[in-house]
């Protein structure tokens, strides 16, 4: 789950459970498109996950010669 910075001036209220803020749409638009990328980046590496696991190890096997 990632974490958000929001300023106070735009919280509401806030309880126990809940925090309640009024964000502008542009900044939920620009959050939006921050996650895409990151998701899409994460589905990347875990398509690699193996070949770096694999071209590491080779790296460690060089330095230990």
């Amino acid at each position: 789950m990632p974490l958000i910075k929001i300023p106070k001036h735009y919280l509401i209220s806030q309880d126990e459970d809940f925090i309640t803020i009024d964000i502008p749409e542009s900044m939920l638009l620009d959050w939006q498109k921050d996650y895409e990328k990151i998701s899409k980046a994460k589905g990347i590496l875990k398509h690699k996950k193996a070949a770096m696991l694999a071209h590491l190890d080779n790296l460690r096997q060089e330095w230990d010669k």
